[in-house]
């Protein structure tokens, strides 16, 4: 179930398009608050400290700002927003608020489709750490109830307690689930990937469509991203049991950042370990 759901914004049209997505989304399933928070460090403003202001001031500016941006962005009938300014380090800020939330909905920072040229270091640090599921926004991305879910899977994502996480998830929703594994001809894999899917397939639920699909391509990115390319599916779903998952997924040697489909969000889960 998804409650509250948390925003932070930097006033870029991205973090926009992520709060438009955050609440459309909310009215879908029926939380009942979306909390925008704006987070910043008086000390970074300026890189001598004897210039930078007043910290009362620089609220006040950033009152200013915040009332700004969230006055151009029409909150939907039904939905309680909150707003709030968060002095902090942005990144650690992010994650100790998500302590008390059910979902983190972070927007992209511009137009690349590079993953931390699109979300910035602080998302990809947010969607490592944070306590709850993280929802990585591109900023042409909007919401409409999915239909198509992509279950990115590998060796290191592949448990049976990530399946049926996804599965109740996907309760709110009813979509159809497109559990992708790029092929590395490993039989070990093989082995693990029919103990994941055992759970689907002995306790059948007939509202509950899939299909599992293996793709053979030269790395994991390129063989996900051609499948969200070809395929009608409006989020991926990625379930990581360790932390050393997004470190071999997003920054490995030459393939150290994933390219994004820019309408296709991402959504992280992690396994308590």
């Amino acid at each position: 179930m998804i409650n509250r759901i948390l925003v932070p914004v930097d006033f870029s049209i991205g973090s926009a398009a992520a709060l438009r997505y955050a609440e459309a989304m909310a009215v879908s399933v029926g939380a009942r608050e979306v909390r925008a928070i704006h987070v910043f460090t008086p000390q970074t403003v300026s890189g001598d400290a004897s210039l930078v202001a007043p910290v009362g001031e620089l609220m006040d500016a950033r009152e200013e700002a915040m009332h700004e941006f969230l006055r151009n962005i029409p909150c939907p009938t039904g939905i309680r927003r909150r707003s709030e300014l968060v002095l902090g380090f942005p990144g650690d800020k992010i994650v100790e608020e998500s302590a008390a939330t059910d979902l983190v909905v972070l927007g992209a920072t511009g137009d690349s489709d590079i993953l931390e040229q699109v979300f910035g270091s602080i998302a990809s640090s947010v969607a490592q750490r944070a306590k709850c599921p993280v929802l990585l926004v591109p900023s042409k991305a909007v919401f409409e109830d999915y239909r198509h879910i992509l279950y990115a899977s590998n060796s290191l994502s592949l448990s049976r307690r990530a399946v049926l996480k996804l599965m109740d998830f996907n309760e709110l929703f009813r979509a159809r689930i497109h559990f992708v594994h790029v092929n590395d001809d490993n039989s070990e894999h093989r082995r693990e990937r029919e103990k994941l899917f055992a759970p689907l397939f002995n306790n059948p639920d007939p509202e509950f469509a899939f299909e599992i699909v293996e793709v053979t391509a030269e790395s994991v990115q390129k063989g996900l991203v051609d499948y969200l390319r070809a395929n009608p599916v409006k989020l991926a779903v990625m379930v990581t049991q360790h932390r050393g998952f997004w470190e071999r997924l997003f920054h490995h040697s030459s393939t150290k950042q994933m390219i994004l489909h820019p309408e296709v969000p991402v959504l992280i889960f992690h396994l308590e370990e």
